[in-house]
């Protein structure tokens, strides 16, 4: 039974980082259907890259478990935000479709959207710090190097998109 929230947790947590992606395709594309339905980023599913990345810090079992039991009791807590911002999307977007000139009510549901962003992100941060406090040095230091590629990998992005702009 506990695996199976276990693997409802990071479901959850995977579709919280496929959201985010997707709404950073979406606000970097020129095109709105480029990034609609899109759940793999260079074939990979982001639920594999979580699990991918908590692999690679190389867990205890003791650690795993801490970890199992931190999802199990955040739980409904990563669901209802993720529900809110779905619910948040979609209203934009059938603003969007219902009336594209009614820039007002786009402009507040989109803020909307954004605060239901700003929920998954501070849910996330806290999980990064119980991550951060259950880690060895070793384990702390490969979170900062995984980290920092990923950071690398969004300055190329940006570097990329910019020299695009001009």
């Amino acid at each position: 039974m506990k695996s199976k929230a276990l693997i409802l947790c990071v479901a959850a947590l995977a579709g919280f980082a496929t959201l985010n992606a997707q709404d950073q395709n979406a606000s970097s594309s020129a095109s709105p259907s480029a990034s609609a339905g899109t759940e793999k980023h260079h074939g990979r599913s982001r639920h594999h890259e979580f699990g991918s990345f908590l692999k690679q810090l190389n867990l205890t079992d003791a650690q795993k478990q801490q970890v199992k039991q931190y999802f199990s009791d955040n739980k409904q807590t990563f669901r209802s935000n993720i529900v809110n911002l779905l619910k948040a999307k979609q209203a934009v977007n059938s603003a969007i479709e219902k009336n594209p000139s009614d820039d007002a009510t786009i402009r507040s549901l989109s803020a909307s959207a954004a605060s239901a962003r700003t929920e998954l992100a501070a849910q996330r941060a806290k999980f990064v710090g119980f991550l951060q406090s259950i880690l060895t040095s070793d384990q702390k230091q490969t979170l900062v190097t995984l980290q920092q590629k990923r950071d690398a990998k969004t300055q190329a992005r940006i570097n990329r998109l910019s020299q695009s702009v001009s």
